[in-house]
């Protein structure tokens, strides 16, 4: 699949990135996530180091990542359970 290399500004930096065409809309969305969250650390904390604060994005991210795939396990483990349940009913 063909890449493209973009720069996306995080945190005042740019950095070069390859994206395919059907990645680079949702890469520019995930560094303006990461601005907004920056800016919002910034205001809300006495934190004004941009490590500081792109480590805090970092595990806020991080941390809804594993919620996400928890609850993916979770649905996936409901959804197993279902199917035991429907192939017990249908042997009766």
């Amino acid at each position: 699949m063909k890449t493209n290399t973009i720069k996306v500004n995080i945190s005042g930096r740019e950095y070069p990135v390859n994206v395919t065409p059907d990645t680079e809309a949702a890469m520019k969305k995930a560094a303006i996530l990461i601005n907004e969250q920056v800016k919002n650390y910034s205001s809300s904390y006495a934190i004004k180091d941009p490590r500081d604060l792109l480590a805090m994005c970092a595990l806020q991210l991080a941390f809804q990542h594993i919620e996400q795939v928890n609850t993916v396990q979770v649905n996936e483990k409901v959804e197993q359970k279902v199917k035991t349940i429907e192939n017990l009913l249908h042997l009766v």
